[in-house]
């Protein structure tokens, strides 16, 4: 084993393995691009790429290499951040500049200076195969565990760690062999297309082997999906409990443990939960959508009152009749047919579907039916409608004893509402609001605490319209609350449930933001709602969707798995003639919603600039540095390296095309000819005439008078023709390596005689 200082004195490897470092830690970022925002991804990225090309040209002494990078890396600080108005300079660069970049650098430069660390870290560390081999493994085992346990397909990202790592390997072993070996290295060089071909046909056959695997359910089951299993046959009955996202379905008090899924009672919410990965259902749709259940309007302060305590104005419904929607409206709708397959048992109280829904057709799809495509039908089963909530209900009591209870296959054809942003954002409260009928959804508990009023007021105070106001709670709320599925509760010392998220705990699950997005709504005197169902779920090739754009992810349909770790709750505002549009506050999620084709593509902030008059238009080179296009950043890095290798090695894979050609391995003396050969070439370009009846002596001879400073490299070279080209004595490779001598000597003199003349 050799040590680092020796490994990083050769530069190729220095190259390639900063190479791999790079291929791994791109799937890092890649995971991470949901969570993080687009600055912080791309400033990650940039670090990374400068830290390595300032790496690459030689192995300076680390005073000097850690000056160099630290002046490059705050470099990269101001460029980055500044594009993307983070910092605004001001002021001249000392001290005013520096002082505001050290107060609105952070969090950013954490991201930054960690990912330089960890990068330096393991550059020094992964010198041995088995430092490389750990590393890879921890790799892929955390991949492993975060493909299995989220709705996130990794799969992509594990085929190139295993890629990366096999490389990283075959490189060390190279490098390696040219340490202990340097002969036998020289003497491998001499065939590198052989070597080249060989490696690139053993990583295609393990890629391939991979890919081309059949996908087959396992044998064993895992233990989590075990134990979760184990866990709800315990209680007597099948059920989950939770709340919202996290909202579990329960038919039947169960065991302590909580995880996710659809609740039914939003009584008290708060309470921590694990997550379920039990699918629940799929969804076939033309374009991403939340599925909708219910709603709730009466809010306790510790959460939502059930129906017993919310009237409904219930009417029957005979599935495939046409529906009224009270609220709907006068925005444009888009119609949006979906096909609900359920994959459990339970009996759902609701039938879910994309707001507003317009029809609902039970399918028939026993295995009778199956041959033939499936058959609309009416079965058993009582539906009835509450116009204003927009909800579709099932009898659920006479079903009890039912075999169907709640239909497993049914469709739905949806009027899905077509937002647009820029007129909404410019309607005042007059004009939303003169003759509003929705009081009821501005309900507020006597005794709500005034802090929560005073901090809505305060977040929407730049604002002059409600929509633009509700965009700031919703930015807000995002923004400077933690997401997680276990709040520690015991921060709470509010008897308010928005208030203790707000101030105290100030983290949770998506009920604490749809919550509090809701009742702050309410006390600016926006009509809102509380809404609980399913949020899309995820297409199979979801791991190439996500880094596209949003708007085309939402244009995108297939079908969706939905699973009970995508039980969600979110908020619905009233605009008036507008009616009811989703507000997505929770932290990492986006609202799925349509909008209109022309509509403004300014950003909240953007628009608010505007309204003061410091709106102010920025273009420059980092707007080719988004994620859109790291991998394409990586791409060119890999083909400035190929191409740095083909110039290096140029002579060695000319010779291996020769070789290729003749059909047989090339002696000293065939490389000595062909080289020969190419040099007169060269010199001819560069102005040295030949004529056609010249022999090869001929021509040498005048050269050696027309350039006497090169006539003793010139003779050498003409004797080295001569015996390749005419003795039977063998030619040996000192003589091969003297050729290449003589020839670097020849072409440097003629270069330097041509700029004489």
């Amino acid at each position: 084993m050799y040590k680092q200082d020796v490994l990083r004195n050769v530069l190729w490897y220095r190259v390639i393995s900063m190479l791999w470092l790079m291929v791994i830690a791109m799937q890092w970022i890649q995971y991470s691009e949901p969570i993080w925002l687009e600055q912080t991804s791309t400033l990650v990225i940039v670090t990374l790429i400068v830290i390595s090309l300032i790496e690459i040209p030689v192995p300076l002494k680390p005073p000097w290499r850690w000056i160099i990078k630290s002046i490059a890396l705050i470099a990269v600080w101001r460029i980055v951040l500044t594009y993307y108005d983070v910092y605004v300079p001001q002021g001249p660069l000392f001290p005013d500049q520096f002082l505001g970049m050290a107060q609105q650098f952070t969090p950013y430069i954490w991201f930054s200076l960690f990912a330089w660390a960890l990068f330096e870290i393991l550059l020094r560390l992964l010198h041995d195969r088995v430092r490389i081999l750990i590393f890879l493994g921890f790799n892929l085992v955390a991949f492993a565990i975060l493909d299995s346990f989220t709705s996130t397909y990794l799969w992509e990202n594990v085929a190139w760690t295993v890629f990366a790592g096999l490389g990283w390997l075959l490189s060390l072993h190279f490098v390696q062999f040219q340490l202990t070996y340097p002969q036998g290295w020289k003497r491998l060089l001499e065939y590198p297309l052989e070597m080249v071909i060989s490696i690139v046909i053993i990583f295609a056959c393990i890629q391939l082997i991979g890919i081309s695997m059949p996908v087959v359910s396992p044998i064993l089951t895992d233990p989590y999906t075990a134990w979760i299993k184990a866990d709800k046959r315990s209680g007597g009955e099948v059920g989950l409990v939770a709340s919202s996202d996290s909202t579990a379905f329960s038919n039947t008090i169960t065991t302590e443990d909580t995880v996710s899924g659809y609740s039914r009672d939003d009584a008290k919410l708060g309470d921590g939960f694990e997550f379920s990965y039990n699918t629940v259902m799929t969804v076939d749709s033309p374009v991403r959508s939340y599925w909708r259940g219910e709603t709730r309007r009466n809010y306790t302060g510790k959460g939502w009152s059930d129906l017993t305590v919310e009237a409904r104005d219930l009417e029957h419904y005979a599935p495939g009749g046409i529906l009224t929607n009270g609220s709907s409206g006068k925005l444009e709708t888009q119609t949006v047919e979906q096909t609900f397959t359920m994959q459990t048992d339970y009996k759902y109280p609701v039938i879910f579907g994309s707001y507003a829904i317009q029809s609902v057709e039970l399918i028939d799809d026993s295995e009778d039916t199956k041959d033939v495509g499936y058959e609309v039908v009416n079965l058993p089963v009582n539906l009835f409608w509450a116009n204003r909530e927009s909800e579709i209900h099932l009898d659920t009591e006479i079903n009890e004893n039912s075999l169907i209870g709640y239909p497993k296959k049914y469709k739905v054809v949806s009027q899905v509402p077509i937002i647009p942003i820029a007129e909404l954002r410019s309607a005042s409260y007059e004009s939303l609001y003169s003759n509003s009928t929705e009081k009821d959804y501005l309900q507020i508990p006597s005794g709500f605490p005034q802090r929560v009023v005073d901090l809505a007021e305060e977040i929407t105070d730049v604002a002059s319209t409600p929509y633009l106001k509700m965009e700031l709670l919703q930015e807000y709320l995002r923004e400077n609350y933690e997401y997680t599925n276990e709040p520690d509760v015991s921060l709470k010392k509010s008897k308010d449930f928005v208030d203790g998220f707000l101030f105290e705990v100030k983290e949770g699950y998506c009920d604490y933001y749809s919550t509090a997005m809701v009742m702050m709504a309410r006390s600016l005197g926006v009509p809102a709602r509380w809404v609980k169902g399913y949020s899309s779920g995820s297409l199979p090739d979801y791991e190439q969707m996500q880094h596209l754009p949003w708007q085309i992810q939402q244009s995108m349909g297939g079908e969706y798995r939905v699973t009970d770790a995508n039980a969600h709750s979110w908020a619905e505002l009233y605009f008036g003639e507008y009616g009811w549009i989703p507000f997505e506050a929770t932290s990492g999620y986006s609202a799925s919603i349509l909008t209109t084709k022309d509509d403004s593509e300014e950003t909240l902030a953007e628009v608010l600039l505007e309204e003061a008059g410091k709106n102010k238009q920025k273009s420059g080179f980092l707007s080719y540095l988004g994620p859109g296009i790291q991998k394409a950043i990586i791409a060119v890095v890999a083909a400035g390296i190929l191409l740095l290798g083909i110039y290096r090695f140029h002579a060695a894979l000319y010779f291996g095309f020769l070789r290729l050609r003749m059909g047989r391995s090339l002696t000293w003396g065939d490389k000595i000819i062909f080289e020969t050969q190419r040099i007169m070439k060269k010199l001819r370009g560069r102005g040295w005439s030949r004529a056609d009846h010249e022999t090869m002596r001929e021509s040498f001879q005048r050269w050696t008078l027309e350039q006497p400073q090169l006539s003793e490299p010139l003779n050498l070279l003409l004797l080295r023709f001569e015996k390749a080209n005419y003795s039977p004595d063998a030619v040996t490779l000192e003589e091969w390596r003297s050729v290449q001598n003589l020839t670097r000597q020849i072409l440097k003199g003629s270069s330097n005689a041509v700029r004489r003349t």
